[in-house]
């Protein structure tokens, strides 16, 4: 797309993902690791990755940038729309594990494709306030597509592809349960209604210890 053209000008350093309308700033393309994932992950071409970071290849005036630096208000990662046609994902935090790296991706590229979406039917809504994103895009799913918007939470429809997506990136290593915990990451508060009900046990938490030890993707 032009704008993904007209980034990779202003800033030779950066890899632009021409299949994917994804610009690779430095900073990302620099941290080996995390660059791995990002390659796996669009090797797996999972459908959740399809849907969000691929959702920029059918909308060429939407632009996705991946960077490292720093949040202003998190020191995980975050996703700034203040020029909502050219979305920045910025990680901070880069000491984690692959298969957290991998949700952190997928995470914030959810929240990348609702700011999208919602831009397209109301202008000027500030990504960051994930609150008033999520109920927008409750309204324009449930009023465009005719579903039942008590049933469009981005827990239900995330959580599981989520789960999934992750189980495919460490390569179906463990079973499906074992990936839940990661999936739930950031979610819990996005969840007004308490749609996730199930607390995150230590059972759970024993299944994430077994996943980033044993995992070998991009190790």
């Amino acid at each position: 797309g032009k704008l993904a053209v007209d980034a990779w000008i202003e800033n030779k350093d950066a890899e632009v993902d021409f299949p994917n309308k994804v610009i690779l700033d430095k900073t990302f393309t620099d941290n080996l690791q995390l660059k791995c994932v990002y390659d796996k992950l669009t090797k797996d071409n999972n459908p959740l990755f399809r849907n969000t970071v691929g959702a920029f290849i059918d909308d060429p005036k939407f632009n996705l940038t991946f960077r490292v630096g720093e949040c202003e208000s998190t020191d995980d990662q975050c996703t700034d729309s203040n020029n909502p046609y050219n979305i920045v994902i910025t990680f901070e935090d880069v000491s984690t594990s692959p298969v957290e790296m991998a949700q952190a991706i997928l995470h914030e590229a959810i929240h990348a494709e609702m700011a999208r979406y919602i831009e397209q039917y109301q202008s000027g809504v500030d990504v960051n306030d994930r609150p008033r994103i999520f109920q927008l895009y409750q309204y324009y799913k449930g009023y465009y597509e005719k579903k039942d918007i008590n049933h469009l939470y981005m827990i239900e429809k995330y959580l599981d592809p989520l789960t999934s997506a992750l189980r495919e990136f460490d390569n179906y290593n463990n079973p499906i349960e074992y990936y839940k915990s990661f999936a739930w990451d950031g979610l819990r508060a996005m969840d007004p209604n308490d749609v996730l009900s199930l607390p995150i046990n230590s059972t759970y938490a024993g299944y994430r210890a077994i996943v980033i030890q044993n995992s070998t993707v991009c190790n």
